[in-house]
């Protein structure tokens, strides 16, 4: 069998880090994987898809000509490239992941039609944007309204006959999306890797950082940190108003973008972006607690990278966060979605650190159960024989086992 995945990039991200992870456990089972991006990275398969031109005069052309033109020529690259990709390849299968980071580049659900003319396709949602008009989470209440102009209705509409399954992480998504499309749809969680995400030594991790047996780190991570969806700025008022005072507190950021008034604080360590992922465990290891603010999350694959390395979680409910973490055991839920929600609770939890610290064996025991080799195996092998034949072309109402 060969799969062709299509994302949007290679390495950056959520998205792009789960579907690296699907693709290298699709090679462990013997499937052969090519993947196509819309940026450059390392990595076996690797073919670039961009509309973007190269340095030079392509660039100049593009600033002489109108936005609307500009638009359209990329996408006129990518599509042909991408096709050409296809023609090369003849994929048994085609997973496409993330489509709109990287209309940029001129990607666009246009892509996903050219993929259905050529191989049954599985489509992974990781937000709200094909359900919608545009933006990358909206109110539920707003879907019915939304999907009247959404790419995944449009798509269905223009190839009624393609073989297209959709995959969202989260049971969370996967309801929204059945509640407005009578296509196939299951949810699948993002995959984790448990030997990358372990317990470190946490005391030689905390030694270098220059922490001591009393400092308490609190880390907090997101691709971009001045993304409004990441809640990066509610954090930073919850840390002003009364974490940072708490005992011997420091505050970890990684990712770019780290708010000004933060990176000035003596008592934040600022990051930077992590490519590493063992340099990432390290640091979620060394941590006592990890917050994750995001307004908004399909499914919030860093929560169980922390927990994954023994470290308990806090989250905003609602989306599908709240199938990564155990409440009240690896993790705790923020009802009250601001920064007296962030604060009251993570200052209630500081004054009970032995059970915080207890926590940490039940995060890594609750990832592992989650995460095992074996049930990705007996899973995912009926599951890409069902898209080949079309068996899964009625969508099931049962949810899959979890990876």
């Amino acid at each position: 069998m060969k799969v062709l995945f299509l994302q949007d990039h290679r390495e950056t991200g959520g998205a792009a880090r789960a579907a690296s992870r699907f693709a290298a456990a699709l090679r462990k089972l013997g499937v052969e994987v090519l993947v196509a991006a819309g940026d450059r990275g390392s990595g076996l398969g690797h073919d670039l898809v961009t509309g973007k031109p190269a340095r030079g005069w392509g660039r100049v052309r593009e600033l002489l000509r109108g936005k609307d033109a500009n638009k359209k020529s990329r996408q006129r690259r990518a599509e042909r490239a991408w096709e050409q990709i296809i023609h090369d390849s003849h994929p048994d299968l085609i997973w496409v992941h993330n489509i709109q980071g990287a209309c940029k580049w001129g990607w666009s659900p246009k892509m996903v039609e050219a993929a259905l003319r050529a191989a049954p396709v599985l489509w992974t949602l990781h937000d709200m944007w094909a359900l919608g008009d545009g933006p990358s989470y909206f109110p539920e209440t707003e879907l019915k309204h939304r999907w009247n102009l959404s790419p995944l209705r449009k798509l269905r509409e223009a190839r009624p006959e393609g073989c297209l399954t959709t995959l969202t992480p989260s049971v969370w998504l996967r309801d929204l999306v059945r509640s407005v499309d009578t296509g196939p749809c299951e949810a699948w969680p993002n995959p984790l890797d448990t030997t990358a995400f372990q317990p470190m030594d946490r005391e030689s991790v905390r030694r270098s950082l220059g922490l001591g047996d009393e400092d308490i780190l609190l880390m907090a991570a997101a691709e971009n940190l001045a993304d409004p969806r990441k809640g990066i700025d509610l954090l930073e008022e919850a840390w002003k108003q009364g974490i940072r005072g708490s005992r011997r507190v420091w505050l970890g950021l990684a990712g770019r973008n780290c708010p000004p008034s933060l990176r000035t604080d003596p008592q934040v360590v600022e990051f930077g972006s992590v490519a590493s992922e063992q340099r990432m465990a390290q640091l979620m290891s060394a941590a006592d607690l990890f917050l994750h603010p995001a307004r908004v999350e399909s499914y919030g694959l860093v929560l169980e990278e922390a927990q994954a390395c023994g470290t308990p979680v806090v989250a905003f409910a609602g989306g599908g966060v709240e199938e990564t973490f155990v409440d009240g055991t690896t993790g705790w839920r923020i009802e009250n979605k601001s920064a007296y929600g962030i604060g009251n609770i993570v200052q209630g939890l500081l004054q009970d650190l032995p059970s915080l610290r207890k926590a940490r064996g039940a995060c890594r025991a609750h990832m592992m159960k989650k995460h095992r080799h074996d049930t990705f195996a007996k899973s995912w092998h009926p599951f890409l024989a069902g898209c080949l034949d079309g068996k899964l072309k009625k969508r099931s109402a049962e949810p899959r086992p979890p990876l």
